[in-house]
């Protein structure tokens, strides 16, 4: 039911009668069950932003277990650039991760509902995101020398800001490992949020 509901919210932009039918309809449960499932449209919403988290962990984790330093970095800047590379290539957003996150704040913003919700979940995602940048630094031979949930926030927001960007521009989400953001800006924000180990 989560990822009919995920899978709907791009489209729909909202929690709406008739999206919650078809998001019944495609788990083949009744509007009962559903609100058995999910006392509110709120809960319906957690639901899907810890898959979104659950998924950007996941696909910035394999990014991280395949990135490795080599004898060709000739300098701590190199290996970096490299690992900045490496984030963007892992796609830890999608187009649809993007909108559905988006949509969320925006609508709580609107109307002050779920803000507490929301909150918490950015909170938990920025906690979900630092052990995987803890051992990304620990391949680059780095340490976070910042508070780590504001050096992963930093790296997120600027991440997700840019994405965005890049998306608005037209320009296609497979290639934002060409962006000027992860080519430039990312490399200098994960050097100045660190420090050799």
């Amino acid at each position: 039911m989560v990822n009919a509901a995920r899978a709907s919210l791009p489209l729909d932009g909202s929690l709406t009668t008739q999206s919650i039918a078809d998001i019944c309809a495609q788990a083949g449960l009744n509007a009962g069950a559903f609100r058995q499932l999910f006392p509110s449209d709120q809960a319906l919403l957690d639901a899907v932003h810890e898959v979104l988290v659950d998924e950007c962990v996941q696909r910035l984790r394999s990014g991280v277990d395949r990135f490795a330093t080599d004898a060709t970095d000739s300098s701590d800047e190199s290996a970096i650039a490299r690992a900045a590379v490496a984030i963007a290539r892992s796609s830890p957003l999608d187009r649809t991760s993007l909108i559905i996150r988006s949509q969320r704040r925006v609508a709580s913003l609107r109307s002050a509902a779920g803000m507490v919700e929301v909150a918490e979940g950015e909170r938990m995602f920025i906690t979900a995101l630092a052990g995987v940048f803890a051992d990304l630094f620990e391949k680059l031979h780095r340490r976070i020398s910042w508070p780590t949930e504001l050096a992963v926030r930093v790296i997120l927001n600027t991440y997700e800001r840019s994405f965005e960007t890049w998306l608005l521009r037209g320009a296609d989400e497979t290639h934002f490992f060409e962006s000027g953001y992860v080519r430039k800006t990312l490399p200098t924000i994960l050097a100045q949020v660190s420090a050799a180990a």
